[in-house]
């Protein structure tokens, strides 16, 4: 694992997709090794601050012939890869902006691709090789008018021992446009510094001819309020592929590439190959995660089906049971029926000869049970009526005396009885 690697998989921690996250820049800052990850916080119009993921630094692009270094700093959202990336052009500080319709004054990228950006189509190499071909048609910076001409050198040679190029201040240098509209500045060597400070403010809206594209689930509007500052000093871009072979009389510098047609579609197809390698890779993990939800949702919906099928037979025994209880309290209902209309027809009922014991000692607890509950009954009212004043406390003492003494013996020929008849003992309330 590279050095970006661990840093990006450190500065992920607060994305929601993380890995595919990681495995996007990881490829991107292989194919663009000038490109390199930096956590900063991001303003939005409305004042919201978030920390966010960058990749700052340099793309080649090719521009009438020559390729250059543009500075770019691409954003990427929390919820990347699937909602598209914040571009920006970020000029040195001896370089403009130069607005068209793919950049507005403030360096803000708008591109159809921005706009339709779907993920797996749609990645950060994608993007960057648009940017390279959009760049080269139209260049997104200039120099400054007060900047100096300088020669322009091969990387690793000094001004003094460059490749045959023109000296400093003579008629021969290269051309430096000083108005918005022409090429940018060929570089020299990169300084050991990264860009310089910048607390650029942008605007709420732009004239450019692409509506800016959509940023879901961030606050403000499309346009970032306020630019990261960022320190230190980075020169011009410099070309990266082209050698100089001479200079005329006049100064004029020709450049000639040193890679071949069978070397540019070899380049292709292999490009091409690792795209639809890592798309079938990406089709195919994402298949088989879908495959696993589905795995897992069928696993669930058989276990419930064999609970409802648990419930079912459960409902269906609790069922049977019911009816059997309900055909049962038919029969003792009609039970019922016919022993109230047999009790109808008969003659009134003695109750003394209602219940006939089987037994003698059986009718002698009967009747020991009737006195004791009617000796209890007596004493009650025999209450009652003194509360009321009824009878007087010499009276009621006197006959509860004497009730009490019957209940007690009522009670000990009760205990005695079932002792003899071998019934179990009651205790006395």
């Amino acid at each position: 694992m590279s050095q970006h690697d661990t840093y990006i998989r450190q500065h992920l921690t607060k994305y929601q997709y993380r890995d595919m996250t990681s495995r996007d820049c990881s490829n991107l800052l292989t194919v663009y090794r000038d490109l390199r990850p930096k956590q900063d916080a991001y303003v939005f119009n409305d004042g919201t601050r978030k920390e966010l993921l960058s990749l700052e630094g340099t793309i080649p692009v090719t521009y009438k012939g020559a390729t250059y270094n543009i500075p770019v700093c691409i954003w990427l959202m929390d919820t990347h890869p699937y909602n598209a990336p914040l571009v920006f052009v970020k000029p040195t500080s001896d370089m403009l902006v130069k607005p068209s319709k793919h950049v507005d004054a403030n360096g803000r990228v708008y591109l159809p691709y921005l706009n339709e950006w779907r993920y797996p189509s749609s990645d950060l190499i994608g993007l960057v090789q648009i940017l390279c071909v959009i760049f080269g048609e139209n260049s997104p910076v200039y120099a400054r008018q007060n900047a100096p001409p300088r020669p322009s050198y091969l990387p690793g040679q000094s001004p003094s021992t460059g490749g045959g190029g023109p000296a400093v201040g003579s008629s021969g240098a290269l051309p430096y446009p000083t108005t918005g509209g022409y090429m940018p500045t060929p570089g020299y060597p990169a300084s050991t510094q990264a860009y310089p400070s910048s607390t650029t403010s942008y605007p709420s809206s732009s004239g450019t001819g692409y509506p800016p594209y959509p940023t879901q689930g961030y606050p403000g509007s499309q346009y970032p309020a306020h630019y990261p500052a960022q320190s230190g000093t980075q020169a011009y871009p410099y070309p990266t592929t082209a050698a100089h072979t001479g200079t005329s009389g006049h100064g004029v510098v020709t450049h000639q590439s040193s890679i071949s047609d069978e070397q540019i579609k070899a380049s292709l197809i292999t490009a091409v190959e690792d795209k639809l390698k890592r798309r079938m890779k990406e089709t195919f993990e994402q298949a088989q995660a879908e495959m696993d939800v589905l795995n897992s949702t069928q696993e669930k919906l058989k276990k419930g089906q064999r609970t409802l099928e648990d419930m079912i037979q459960q409902l269906e025994k609790e069922q049977n049971d019911v009816q059997q209880n309900i055909k049962l309290l038919k029969d003792k209902d009609e039970e019922i029926k016919k022993v109230l209309e047999k009790m109808e027809n008969q003659e009134d009922v003695n109750i003394d000869e209602a219940v006939i014991p089987t037994a003698p000692l059986y009718k002698q607890l009967l009747n020991l049970f009737a006195e004791e509950n009617a000796i209890e009954d007596t004493i009650y009212y025999l209450g009652e009526a003194l509360r009321k004043d009824v009878i007087a406390i010499d009276e009621f003492l006197k006959h509860v005396r004497d009730l009490s003494r019957r209940q007690f013996i009522c009670r000990a020929l009760m205990q005695k009885a079932r002792q003899k008849a071998g019934l179990s003992e009651v205790g006395v309330h």
